[in-house]
């Protein structure tokens, strides 16, 4: 038995176990589509759902923890010192600044 994917338009040979179920080829492009619209649908069948989770759940939690959502401009960089060898420091061109983005882990971030 074969079908035609709804979304490309080829034709495919079905999962036995999902047999008249299943619309779409197992191409990537056509999962992708058959993500999207399955999504689509349920939103348009659950209007209001993430705002009533955020407004009556998520909200209230994030307020009792005291969690910010944006991480405050006052705190300070930490300033690490890097030891480079004599016979190395004319190939350094660039100032390098990190940022702390976990206990061991820090990242470069430019200007501008």
């Amino acid at each position: 038995m074969t079908k035609r994917c709804l979304f490309c338009g080829r034709y495919f040979t079905p999962d036995h176990r999902v047999r008249d179920r299943q619309k779409s080829c197992s191409r990537p492009e056509c999962a992708k589509a058959r993500k999207r619209s399955a999504q689509r649908e349920w939103v348009r069948k659950n209007p209001g759902y993430f705002a009533d989770v955020y407004q009556n759940y998520v909200k209230p939690w994030r307020k009792r923890k005291m969690i910010k959502d944006e991480i405050p401009s006052e705190k300070p960089l930490q300033r690490l010192v890097i030891l480079i060898p004599d016979d190395k420091v004319s190939m350094i061109k660039d100032e390098i600044r990190l940022k702390r983005v976990g206990a061991r882990t820090f990242a470069a971030h430019g200007y501008g």
